[in-house]
């Protein structure tokens, strides 16, 4: 998955989303939104690991539910990357994939590093 292609597509389908249903996406729509899904990750999490009411779901109804969540966080961080200019994977490449022990090894000439983003 392209992660600068799947960015552009949440983009229509928030851009029309807000266009329906009549409200701007502004720097605090983004923020709040994205702290509403976390919330539902946070509420389904709970439902599926037994610490939450299960309210009649099946355990794959659970699981669902929780891999729905997942995709609208990281959809929400997308679109709040967009919003303001930031280049995810180049942030990605420069906070984490530094660390990745092949990329340590070769900068350090073979020697073993212990770092963490």
């Amino acid at each position: 998955m392209d992660l600068a292609r799947l960015s552009d597509d949440v983009e229509v389908v928030s851009r029309g989303y807000a266009r329906a249903h009549g409200f701007t996406r502004d720097e605090t729509w983004f923020l709040l939104k994205l702290q509403e899904e976390v919330g539902e990750l946070t509420q389904a999490f709970l439902m599926r690991t037994g610490q939450a009411r299960a309210k009649g779901n099946t355990q794959q109804e659970l699981d669902d539910r929780f891999g729905a969540e997942l995709a609208d966080v990281l959809c929400h961080v997308l679109l709040m990357a967009r919003h303001h200019g930031v280049d995810l994977a180049e942030q990605v490449e420069r906070k984490w994939l530094v660390w990745h022990p092949d990329r340590v090894a070769a900068t350090a000439g073979g020697a073993e590093t212990t770092a963490s983003p």
